[in-house]
């Protein structure tokens, strides 16, 4: 596994075969993204804490829709690391491919972390186990600071 720590209020684990998406500067940026070798990507970035889920949620929606108008969209809450993390899953379809993007929301004591990921359907079952494991590893590196209550 490799690690991304911005030393600051981003760090994960992901695989080896996936490559940060980016260059040099990415340790200063808001939003840091990892790109499997099939194309599938875990991105995440820290919101204020004043950020309104719904806002933020209806934002990923909203640019989802303008390019794939035929979008479905399911509320979901799981829990990975022990974590409530609430959004939606996104099914679309591009040329001949399906496809699902989910974004989940994570309310800490100190801001919320929005987690997008996406891979088209055929990948989905190799690359959400790993969306998983990057997630639980952002959440175990950032103590559990959990505020569920905000959501």
């Amino acid at each position: 596994m490799q690690t991304f720590d911005n030393h600051s209020d981003l760090s994960f684990s992901f695989p080896e075969s996936w490559k940060l998406d980016g260059d040099d500067s990415a340790a200063n940026a808001g939003t840091i993204s990892v790109v499997s070798p099939e194309g599938g990507f875990w991105c995440v970035r820290r919101e204020r804490n004043d950020s309104d889920y719904d806002a933020i949620v209806q934002q990923a929606i909203t640019a989802m829709r303008d390019v794939y108008s035929d979008l479905e969209v399911d509320t979901v809450v799981e829990h990975v690391a022990g974590e409530r993390l609430s959004g939606v899953d996104m099914h679309f379809f591009c040329l001949d491919l399906t496809g699902t993007a989910a974004i989940r929301v994570w309310q800490t004591l100190h801001g919320k972390y929005v987690i997008f990921s996406q891979a088209d359907d055929a990948h989905l079952t190799h690359c959400k186990p790993i969306f998983d494991a990057i997630t639980a590893s952002l959440i175990q590196r950032h103590g559990n600071k959990s505020a569920e209550e905000y959501l």
